[in-house]
């Protein structure tokens, strides 16, 4: 995993060390996001409406989302669209190794519970630090 900000890499050892706010200096609104050098899968991620925290929302918080994540070691975006295709053609030869190894993968099915529970996990802790750190 690494991230890039312009021309300078952050490797996984730094990211897990910094925040966004120590990332994202004036005028730097994009960072790339790669997570497996395997498949290259590479996200962009950009800051749109900076707007000042509420003191009354635990963050970090979900906002929104689409799609389910690929399976792994599917190839990357061109191996994972590939095999898209193989699934909806049933004369493919490789159709039924691709409908095993997919499973009951849905393209257009997203769940984003998991995503909240885990941003929820993560608020709760800050928000209890941040109450441990004020009564001391």
């Amino acid at each position: 995993m690494e991230f890039a900000v312009g021309r300078e890499r952050i490797g996984s050892s730094r990211a897990a060390k910094l925040t966004l706010q120590a990332v994202l200096r004036p005028r730097t609104t994009k960072l790339t996001y790669i997570y497996d050098f395997g498949d290259c899968w590479e996200h962009q991620l950009m800051l749109t409406k900076p707007r000042t925290a509420d003191p009354d929302v635990a963050y970090p918080r979900y906002v929104a989302g689409e799609h389910p994540a690929p399976p792994e070691d599917c190839g990357g975006i061109p191996g994972f669209y590939a095999q898209l295709e193989i699934l909806t053609d049933p004369n493919h030869p490789d159709h039924d190794d691709a409908k095993e190894w997919f499973g009951d993968f849905d393209p257009n099915r997203f769940d984003d519970q998991l995503i909240k529970d885990r941003l929820a996990r993560i608020a709760n802790r800050r928000r209890s630090a941040s109450v441990k750190s004020k009564s001391r």
